[in-house]
């Protein structure tokens, strides 16, 4: 066994990955998991060209762009004092330090959200990152406070991936201006080329529930260096774009004020949160909004955004194998064998 821990943390491992194993499964991923995907962005045919372009990366970070700003601006207006007393008075009565509100916005904010999420910029966007046209799975609306616990870091507040897929892509918009007292979402700017094909060796011994895999901060910067980290520190409507799945990050940790995020996150049918979470976000729902029934929905794009599952992949738990599959072939990094 730690013969084969040892091969999988040589480079000789991350060269079979990165040459052989991972090219082979990405034409295996978009052409035949992802097929319908892959037919539908070929006859995707927008008006509007526009896109944030990641140049090959699976973050970037957008300042001062109008559009986005309009967004946070509409939300910032909804977000008034009693607002957010309210919120804040429900999370310190459960002892939590962070709450989603999207369910307590009116309904035409939520269509507000929704057009944004599905405009031709964003799918545009999301679309040439995955390389197959993508499903609008999750959108969020996060108030963060201080633990009122008092505790340290912990849970998605530490270093980790989302392994909930191959590839994702979501889009982190600041309500609120962020300072490093407010809980910035961190992100590492290194790119990374093995994705879902690889982890940080060293996670939490004996973790808690939802801190497992998490990476302590000084295991962290045992690898990479804080030249190779971002943030999004910045004003209101500062976005970042991220592969959640891919790119390691953490955030939410406050020490003073408020932080209000909203959060979009787009999968391809392969992701478990597509599979796991059906009967939570049910096939006429984004996240507890009900929008028209799919029959009602003329748009083959539109229909495939918000409503594409795969009953097949379902059935057979193909997500869960996938993931197992990733996991078994897992490049270990550590402070050996990948410091930055």
């Amino acid at each position: 066994m730690n013969y084969l821990k040892n091969i999988k943390r040589s480079v000789f491992w991350k060269f079979i990955l990165l040459y052989i194993i991972k090219p082979i499964y990405d034409f295996v991923w978009t052409y035949i998991i992802n097929i319908h995907a892959k037919i539908m962005l070929i006859s995707w045919k927008p008006k509007n060209k526009d896109y944030f372009n990641l140049n090959m990366n699976n973050q970037l970070i957008i300042r001062d762009d109008e559009r986005i700003s309009n967004v946070a601006n509409e939300l910032s207006k909804i977000c008034t004092e009693d607002f957010l007393n309210k919120s804040r008075e429900e999370m310190k009565t459960n002892s939590q330090y962070s709450q989603e509100l999207f369910d307590k916005l009116d309904n035409n904010t939520k269509e507000k959200i929704i057009n944004f999420a599905s405009s031709e910029l964003i799918i545009n966007t999301v679309a040439r990152y995955l390389g197959v046209f993508p499903v609008l799975s999750r959108i969020y609306f996060y108030h963060n406070i201080p633990n009122p616990n008092g505790e340290d870091e912990v849970k998605a507040q530490k270093w980790h991936k989302d392994g909930m897929g191959y590839k994702g892509l979501d889009f982190f918009i600041s309500v609120t201006d962020i300072d490093l007292n407010n809980g910035p979402l961190f992100f590492l700017k290194k790119n990374n080329p093995l994705g879902s094909f690889s982890r940080i060796e060293n996670a939490l011994l004996n973790p808690v529930r939802g801190e497992r895999n998490k990476i302590s901060n000084e295991e962290f910067i045992k690898i990479y260096n804080k030249s190779n980290i971002d943030s999004i520190v910045g004003p209101k409507g500062t976005c970042v774009i991220v592969d959640s799945y891919n790119c390691y990050h953490k955030g939410g940790y406050l020490l003073k004020g408020d932080r209000i995020m909203l959060r979009i996150a787009f999968d391809t049918i392969d992701s478990t949160v597509l599979n796991f979470d059906e009967e939570k976000y049910k096939s006429d729902s984004i996240f507890y909004y009900n929008k028209k029934h799919i029959s009602s929905v003329n748009n083959k794009f539109l229909k495939f955004l918000h409503y594409k599952r795969s009953s097949f992949i379902k059935f057979f738990r193909i997500s869960q194998k996938l993931l197992r599959f990733y996991q078994l072939l897992h490049f270990k990094i550590g402070s050996r064998n990948e410091q930055q």
